[in-house]
């Protein structure tokens, strides 16, 4: 790369909420940062279904604003794949509904706000280290960018953590999904509905999260089958009298994270680390958290000298570990028994929630669920279960 223009300590690429955040940490420790996205408009195409629990975003610095905020939400029905429904509801409001777009937007102009610079239209397509420290990125069609710190936030599919020499997540992980705006529904409610099952959503499940009174996003991922089919199946059963406003087609990222988020004057974070919950495919609260750690040590690392940055760079990867890593190898162990399961199977293990809703209820949380899997998994009811859970997961492999 010859002569950028572009100097900053830290750049940050890609303006999703791992991105947002870390600029915005970088900068509110004293650190000149610029922010790269390479859409026109930052938060568009949105891809995300957009259910964030309170104590995530209270986990973020964040509270509901009504800048972003669609509908409260108090807890979820699951439909299995035999069988009556179950819900598990709270007393008081557990999650909050939010407009991605608007979302990722409020997060980038706060940014700005805190001093950082962002610059749209910018896709990134190299980078490059400097002996004498430093990094450059190649951008296509424009002049290049020099810093200190590099922070990857670019999401699922990136390369640039294959060119800083770190790994990538095993991108065949990435379930093709599709979600529809649906308008004209009956009456929502305050829950999330979640079904289950081989007709519905093989691998995965599908979900419908009340946007207002009568409107829904309703979508789905899976690993095997017609994805818009499977969806227009769905919304013709439950909403045959509703209308498309928008649809939205996009992936779910259920590889789990890399074994290593950082390189030399290089971090990873957000869905390019997959940092992301296996089990439901949502990265707002990891990756937003984890972004945040990464703009600190980026701040730090780009003040001091070459030789000793490493140590920083390192820490970053140790406490985003140390506050997620534990339930992320859980969830992904769930994720994989899960996927495998007949829908007889399936069914019985719905069956056996049932007895124990009210400790559900207590100890669930959405963004740290390795503590319920790992309670529920000692309930005796689960435990004579197993025998058929390993012969699912056996045959799933061969089939």
């Amino acid at each position: 790369m010859e002569h950028p223009i572009h100097d900053s300590q830290v750049i940050v690429v890609g303006a999703g909420v791992a991105g947002c955040q870390a600029a915005y940490e970088a900068s509110k420790n004293d650190t000149k940062v610029i922010l790269l996205e390479e859409h026109p408009q930052v938060g568009v195409p949105s891809h995300c279904s957009g259910v964030v629990s309170l104590n995530g975003l209270t986990l973020l610095g964040l509270e509901p604003n009504p800048i972003f905020t669609q509908r409260m939400i108090q807890g979820a029905i699951f439909n299995s794949p035999k069988g009556e429904p179950f819900e598990v509801r709270t007393k008081n409001p557990v999650a909050v509904i939010i407009n991605r777009m608007r979302f990722d937007q409020y997060l980038a102009k706060r940014a700005v706000a805190a001093g950082v610079t962002l610059h749209t239209k910018t896709r990134v397509s190299k980078i490059e280290r400097y002996p004498n420290g430093g990094v450059g990125l190649s951008v296509r069609d424009g002049p290049g960018y020099k810093g200190e710190i590099v922070i990857d936030a670019s999401g699922a599919g990136s390369r640039l953590p294959e060119q800083a020499g770190l790994r990538t997540p095993d991108w065949s992980q990435l379930l093709p999904g599709l979600q529809y705006e649906l308008a004209e529904t009956k009456q929502q409610g305050d829950m999330v509905e979640l079904f289950f099952g081989i007709h519905r959503a093989p691998g995965f499940f599908a979900w419908s999260i009340p946007t207002g009174d009568h409107s829904a996003r309703v979508g789905l991922a899976c690993r095997k089958g017609n994805v818009k089919k499977l969806l227009d199946d769905l919304v013709k059963e439950y909403w045959p009298k509703s209308t498309v406003d928008a649809t939205k087609s996009g992936s779910v990222l259920v590889s789990g994270p890399v074994d290593k988020c950082w390189s030399e004057n290089f971090l990873v974070t957000g869905d390019a680390a997959g940092q992301v919950k296996q089990t439901t495919g949502g990265g707002i609260v990891i990756g937003g958290y984890s972004g945040m750690l990464a703009g600190k040590a980026a701040a730090r690392a780009a003040k001091t000298p070459q030789e000793q940055r490493w140590k920083i760079l390192m820490q970053y990867d140790q406490e985003w570990r140390d506050k997620f890593a534990s339930d992320l190898k859980r969830m992904g162990i769930a994720h994989r028994i899960f996927a495998g399961l007949s829908d007889e199977t399936l069914s019985r293990l719905f069956e056996a929630v049932r007895d124990y809703l009210p400790e559900i209820q207590e100890y669930a949380d959405m963004d740290f669920q390795g503590k319920i899997i790992s309670h529920m998994l000692r309930k005796r009811k689960f435990a004579a279960l197993l025998p058929r859970v390993a012969f699912d997961s056996v045959k799933s492999i061969f089939s």
